[in-house]
């Protein structure tokens, strides 16, 4: 069981595909915006032989943290009712929505999960379902019925940081902090709940009685996420482009990152760009936002630039 490219182009999963090894599997982890549903649109059009992988599973749901890491023992449940064993390569895929911020960071997302839990035979199919299409190649409504795995879990808290543990590196100050939210929200020039929050609260029916200050943390630098993409191509950048990107806002992927956003999904694919420059030292706050401005102190928030 070797390793995997962590990015895969169409011609490389079309040729994998065309193999039907048995170690393949695929997943749509896409987030569709409501009303429509995620599970619906799969149906509809899918990858040959895709499974479709529903994020909200085995996650407790919080107004602080919408969208927190499910139980192990639940997820290791779930990824084995997708046929998901240990020496399984794992390939994810999402699709194209008018809403940016839903439209890139599924992947990542995914990525690191199964990386904070061990499981890292996984690559990403650069471009998504939108790339796919437009290189040609095949979808279909199949559905497929995959025997169940037998993949074991081990969690690893090392890549995710707390709200505790967050509090402690922003009052020492000397770790990078890349916030991967647009500038608006970053500079406290919008409102808030931002919109991906609102979406994420509204998916668990709790959105009311949420209020979220404006603004970033202290010493965090602004790094957008839908910078690590190729927008003529939906794919992600090369790493000669993410290094220029990095320097560029003025990160040093070479030294320990703490990633942040909205709700825990886009800080991922800063997560994903370090790694693939060959730094794995990048933790994730998975709270982000969403929970640093409900329980943040005022002296811990702040529009000034940095």
């Amino acid at each position: 069981m070797g390793e995997v490219d962590t990015i895969l182009t169409s011609l490389e999963l079309k040729q994998r595909i065309d193999v039907c090894p048995d170690d393949l599997v695929i997943l749509d982890v896409s987030i569709v915006p409501p009303p429509a549903d995620g599970q619906d649109a799969y149906n509809k059009q899918h990858l040959p032989g895709a499974i479709y992988f529903d994020q909200r599973r085995s996650v407790p749901a919080t107004r602080l943290i919408p969208f927190s890491l499910p139980d192990p023992v639940k997820l290791q449940e779930y990824l084995r009712t997708l046929g998901i064993n240990n020496d399984s390569h794992i390939v994810l895929y999402d699709r194209d929505f008018t809403l940016p911020d839903l439209l890139t960071n599924a992947n990542a997302r995914i990525w690191w999960l199964l990386k904070a839990h061990g499981i890292t035979r996984v690559s990403i199919l650069t471009g998504g379902l939108r790339k796919w299409l437009a290189d040609g190649y095949p979808t279909t409504d199949v559905i497929p019925h995959p025997k169940p795995g037998s993949v074991t879990v081990q969690f690893n808290p090392s890549l995710w940081l707390t709200y505790p543990e967050m509090v402690d590196l922003v009052a020492k100050g000397d770790t990078q902090i890349v916030d991967t939210r647009e500038p608006r929200y970053f500079k406290g020039e919008a409102d808030e709940p931002s919109e991906p929050s609102t979406l994420a609260l509204e998916a668990f029916d709790l959105l009311d009685d949420v209020h979220i200050k404006q603004g970033h943390m202290p010493g965090a630098k602004n790094l957008p996420f839908f910078n690590i993409i190729n927008w003529d191509t939906y794919c992600i950048k090369t790493k000669e482009e993410l290094e220029q990107m990095f320097k560029a806002h003025g990160v040093d992927p070479s030294k320990p990152v703490v990633s942040t956003c909205y709700i825990g999904y886009t800080a991922c694919s800063i997560a994903l760009a370090t790694h693939l420059l060959g730094h794995d030292h990048t933790r994730v706050y998975y709270g982000s936002w969403t929970e640093w401005g409900q329980r943040a102190k005022d002296d811990m928030v702040t529009k000034e630039d940095n």
